[in-house]
Order: C-alpha cells, then structure tokens, then sequence
C-alpha cells in the first residue's frame, strides 16, 4: 500500500510537471519549479509502470499508463522521440553553434594568480569554435574581443578572422556572433540582439538570446543540492524557504518578463529567423511556451530523441540552452550536443536547410 501511495504522489507530480509551464509563475511561481524536474518525473513514471505491470499489478499500472496518455504532449517536448532529418539538398544547408563560453576561462584547470587573475594554457572553448566547421556562430558570455576577459584570445584571432571574416564585436553586451555570411548587428537590447544575416538563399533574422539566471550564490546552489540527497533533504527544504525559494521565484517572473519582450520582437521580426542561445529555462516551462506560442518550432524537439543536458555544473542537469526557428523556408536536421565542459554549458551545434521555395 505504501508504494501504491508512493507512485500515485509520483504520477500526480508527473502531471503538475507537465502543466506547470502553462501557469503564469507572475501569479503563481511553484508549477514552474515542478516544470525544472518534468524529463525525470516523466523516466521514472515510465519506468515505476512498467514494474507495475510486470508484477501483475494492474490497477496501478494503469494509472500510470493513464498518466503518461495525459502528459504525452508536454512530455515528449521534454523528452523528445524524433531523430535526425537527411536534406533534400545538400548545398542548401548550412549549420549554427550557439554557444555560452563563460568569458572564454576554462573551468576544468581552475587557476588563478597570486592577485586572483586566471592563468590558463590556451583556451579550448575558442579552440572549439574555430575547429566545430559552423556557417554562424553564436555566442553568449563573451564581452569583448580582449585577452583581458578571454584567456589567450589573441593567440586565436586571425584564425578566427579567416574562417570568419564577418564578426559582430558589440561591447555594450556579452553576446557575439562570428559569421561566414554578411551580418549587421539591427537591434540590440540588454538580453538579446537582433542580426541580419545574408545567406546564399535569402535574408536570415537571428536572435542571440542570454536569458537572466537564477542568480543562486555558491552556499544557495548548495541547498538545492542538499535537497537532492535524502540524508540533507530536511535541512535542504527548511532552508529553502529563505532566499533560494525567493530568488527562484523572482527569476521565474522576471523571466516571464524579459521573455514577454522578446515574444514581441519575434511577433515583429518578419522572414526566415533562429532564436538561439542560453535560455536558462527548460522545454515546457512558461517563458518557452511564451517563444512557441509565437509560431517557432524547436530544433532539438524535432530532431532528437531522449532528454538533453546543456548545464553541466552544481548538479542542475538541466536544458538550458535553445535553438528555436520559424518553419518555412527553414527546417532543421539535426542537432548536436559537444561534450567539452570547459564553459559551465555545452556548446550545441543545429544543422537547418533552406528549403526551395
């Protein structure tokens, strides 16, 4: 009986998981917490059935059969069951790298001087740029072109310059972008920027997006954690009611806020167009539900199978980062995660084709 309850509880979280990203968080914040954790609650959902069933179980596993027909929808935008689309023509095709390299500094050497600087030996995250083969690269967390923030850049920037004679170096933001198209840099805003990118095909809207974080401090992402381990969760959640379940809270609404705007300029951007970059948000959450409802297509959800990680620190394994386009001219095939953890995000990498008209 006691597991009967247990998974009962678990299929209810499934489902308040799946729709909490259609409830406001300005309103009401706790559904967008439960939205964070749908992709696990969905596997261990499947999984818990299945046992159910196995065992004979029959009532139980029904109301998980009858959980996961409810959530299917919100569910497989989470976990996607899709795999990569061949083109129809190969020389219609060009690929994007949307990427947040964390200033360039590479977190797995970790080293600082005696006043606090980073000292590291190359760099890899421009290392991956420059060798990943990307038509546009799309940048997050990079201020400047300057070895002051970016270790060893001037090692890098005539490589980068040949392959990439077109670079959109705006210091009044952390996002850049490096093309072997024409590009013009037509409306920039403290979270995202508009581009103009002359393709071979046609003119390309692109928005590079840095979405506001969490904001957790060190000793806050600690908390979180501790609620993840069953021997520290009571001590986790009494000290979640302080500032961590604040600043959650304020950030789902801020995002709401800051995504509301950019819902606005995407309803105004006319053409072919990507958004892509460092969301900080998780496929069915309100602030994405808020970009979909414009119109846009996911190119992971439509290309890949199982649930994606693009955060690879303090335990939040989460889908930060997203890549959203406007069906018609364009249609994506495929994308890729790389796997180098030198920024805090991986970098992913979405292959689209220009369909004929």
């Amino acid at each position: 009986m006691a597991l009967r309850i247990a998974s009962i509880v678990l299929f209810l979280l499934t489902i308040a998981a799946a729709y909490g990203g259609r409830v406001n968080p300005m309103y009401f914040a706790y559904p967008s917490w439960l939205t964070l954790a749908l992709p696990y609650l969905a596997i261990a959902t499947v999984a818990i059935t299945v046992i159910w069933l196995c065992c004979g179980k029959f009532f139980t596993g029904a109301l998980g059969v009858l959980t996961m027909i409810a959530c299917w929808e919100p569910v497989t935008v989470a976990v996607p069951l899709h795999s990569q689309i061949r083109p129809e023509d190969d020389n219609r095709t060009f690929t994007l790298l949307t990427y947040n390299i964390l200033h360039g500094i590479d977190q797995m050497q970790n080293r600082t001087d005696s006043v606090g600087a980073v000292s590291q030996e190359g760099n890899p995250a421009i290392e991956f740029i420059i060798n990943s083969g990307a038509d546009i690269v799309n940048i997050q967390e990079m201020v400047t072109l300057d070895d002051r923030e970016i270790p060893n850049l001037s090692d890098y920037m005539d490589t980068i310059r040949k392959i990439y004679p077109h670079i959109i170096d705006n210091s009044e933001t952390d996002r850049k972008v490096f093309s072997k198209f024409p590009v013009c840099l037509v409306k920039n805003t403290y979270w995202y920027n508009l581009y103009k990118i002359k393709t071979p095909w046609g003119g390309l809207n692109l928005i590079n997006m840095h979405i506001p974080s969490y904001s957790l401090n060190d000793d806050e992402r600690q908390v979180v954690k501790e609620i993840m381990s069953i021997k520290k969760s009571e001590n986790g959640l009494s000290e979640l009611k302080g500032s961590v379940r604040e600043k959650l809270n304020e950030s789902f609404k801020y995002r709401a806020k800051v995504v509301g705007e950019l819902k606005t300029m995407i309803e105004s951007t006319e053409g072919p167009l990507i958004v892509a970059g460092d969301f900080n948000d998780v496929p069915e959450s309100y602030a994405y539900r808020m970009v979909r409802s414009t119109g846009l297509e996911d190119a992971y959800v439509q290309t890949s199978f199982g649930p994606a990680i693009t955060y690879n620190q303090h335990g939040f394994l989460f889908h930060l980062d997203q890549i959203f386009y406007r069906p018609d001219p364009l249609r994506a095939l495929s994308v890729t995660k790389g796997k180098l953890k030198s920024s805090d995000h991986y970098p992913l990498m979405a292959r689209f084709e220009w369909m004929k008209q």
